[in-house]
């Protein structure tokens, strides 16, 4: 019991009251939710929230809820701040987006180079798509192919695993004599 002793009849103490009265309603408040204050660097460390109740009168109660539960609760189990499924940020997937892009065209001139056209002209139009922690999958709308007699314009698609292209598909098969009408 908080309070001093003093001394009462035939030697029994009796407590006598340690601090005033509170007589205003913000002071009571703010005693009251000074154990809160104490909980704050718990609850920050954990994936919970801590909860004080204090009832202030008979009908009244003063309740404090402390932590993380609410965005938790409300943004489903797989959020995580800044990070996607992958658990990469927006940084690193447009990092690894970018080298997939240029990996993937890399391999469009040289796959047709090898089949004898002289010139690839790729325009920006491109489109990626995350399909695990370091693969994605690239189209590139327009790819012009300059051959010797014809020029043909196509969409091409590069699937890319671990910054190496797997498959390149969508580049046309020169024809050799003359071109179809």
């Amino acid at each position: 019991m908080n309070g001093r002793f003093s001394p009462g009849l035939a030697g029994v103490c009796k407590s006598a009251p340690m601090m005033k009265p509170v007589k205003s309603l913000e002071a009571a408040v703010v005693a009251l939710a000074a154990p809160a204050l104490f909980t704050l660097p718990a609850a920050a460390d954990t994936r919970s929230v801590a909860k004080i109740e204090t009832l202030l009168g008979s009908d009244t109660t003063l309740t404090l809820a402390i932590g993380s539960g609410y965005d938790d609760y409300h943004r489903g189990s797989g959020y995580r701040r800044g990070l996607n499924q992958y658990g990469q940020t927006d940084w690193e997937v447009r990092e690894l987006s970018r080298d997939a892009v240029q990996a993937c065209r890399q391999a469009v001139r040289y796959e047709a180079r090898q089949l004898g056209y002289r010139d690839v002209d790729i325009d920006d139009d491109e489109r990626v798509r995350q399909i695990g922690a370091r693969g994605f999958f690239v189209t590139l709308d327009e790819v012009e192919f300059e051959g010797r007699r014809r020029d043909v314009e196509t969409r091409v698609s590069c699937e890319i695993r671990r910054g190496s292209v797997v498959s390149v598909e969508g580049i046309p098969y020169p024809y050799k004599g003359k071109p179809p009408r």
